[in-house]
This record gives structure tokens, C-alpha cells and sequence, in this order.
């Protein structure tokens, strides 16, 4: 009976801990949706589940990250001329982004989460 009681309350600051690491992802996103102003390299592009970006010397890179790199229109066309392909080897078609359309995007996400923890959580 004691296992089962220390496994509910470690699985309960499990939950508490994530809540709280997106609600700081959600302000985070919030914030990046309310700096409205006009940019040259306004553009965000996906492949798969992943975002581009680019590594010290300027090579595209994907990678898993919260704030993904934003491209201009010129650098995005340059992209989207790359092959990119999943594990298996079949060929991903870049998906590409206004930057407060992403954001969006992973907001909701990021509430429609939050909503299902907190209900599991209370």
C-alpha cells in the first residue's frame, strides 16, 4: 500500500513539474506572438517534426528546439531546394511558417496540454 501511495505522489510532482515547464513554454510562445513587428526573416521552416536551423557555420541543420531559427524568403526558397527524407529514407517535403502562425500553432498545443495535465494532475 505504501509503494502505491509514494509512486501516485512521485507521478503527482511529475505532473506539477510539467505544468510548470509549459506554462513557461506558453509565455514564452505568448511572447514571441505579441513582438508584432515587421522583420525581413519573418519565416519558420518544418520538416517532419523537426525545425530548421542552421549551426555555427551557417550549414542547415533540423533540430528539436522551442524557439526554432526564422528564415527570410530568400533564405527559405534556398531550403526548400534541399532533400530532406525520414529514417526510412522517404523524402519529407519542408512545411513553411509565418512566424506568429508557428507560434500559434505551438500555443495551442502547448494550453490544450496543459488543460488534459491539470485534469489528470487534480
Amino acid at each position: 500500500m505504501k509503494t502505491m501511495e509514494l509512486k501516485n505522489k512521485m507521478n503527482k510532482e511529475y505532473f506539477k513539474n510539467k505544468i510548470e515547464e509549459l506554462k513557461s513554454q506558453a509565455i514564452l510562445y505568448q511572447k514571441g506572438i505579441k513582438s508584432n513587428m515587421i522583420e525581413k526573416c519573418s519565416f519558420i521552416v518544418e520538416v517532419g517534426a523537426l525545425t530548421i536551423g542552421t549551426d555555427d557555420e551557417g550549414n542547415v541543420i533540423t533540430q528539436n528546439t522551442i524557439t526554432p531559427t526564422q528564415f527570410s524568403q530568400k533564405a527559405v526558397d534556398e531550403i526548400m531546394t534541399i532533400r530532406f527524407q525520414s529514417c526510412s529514407g522517404k523524402k519529407v517535403i519542408p512545411k513553411v511558417y509565418g512566424r506568429n502562425e508557428w507560434y500559434r500553432s505551438r500555443l495551442d498545443m502547448v494550453n490544450e496540454t496543459l488543460e488534459l495535465l491539470g485534469e489528470i494532475a487534480s
